[in-house]
């Protein structure tokens, strides 16, 4: 494991959120993980939806915007050919023991 250092982007808008999924998509490997932390309305589901559109292809998705938000079931995942993609929304929860 490698002490990973927070990296910050303004991203101006859709477009460029886009870009930006879909480049970090092509860089992840197997066992990655990306923890996106910002205010509600910050982008972080926006930018989630462009790095798993991406990586399964709009054949299986159709538009990012067809890719819910877990913000209520707390988990979506995902397969594709590298294995699962977990997409979690945690911000209602007050205390990691509701994790399990």
């Amino acid at each position: 494991m490698t002490d990973a250092k927070p990296i910050t982007l303004a991203l101006p808008d859709p477009d460029a959120t886009a870009r930006v999924g879909a480049a970090l998509a092509r860089a992840l490997r197997p066992g990655d993980s990306v923890l996106l932390s910002g205010p509600l309305g910050a982008g972080k589901t926006a930018l989630a939806r462009a790095v798993i559109a991406a990586r399964l292809g709009a054949a299986q998705t159709g538009a990012a915007g067809d890719i819910p938000s877990p913000t209520y079931t707390l988990t979506q995942v995902y397969e594709d050919d590298a294995g699962e993609i977990w997409h979690a929304d945690l911000y209602r929860l007050t205390d990691p023991a509701q994790v399990w």
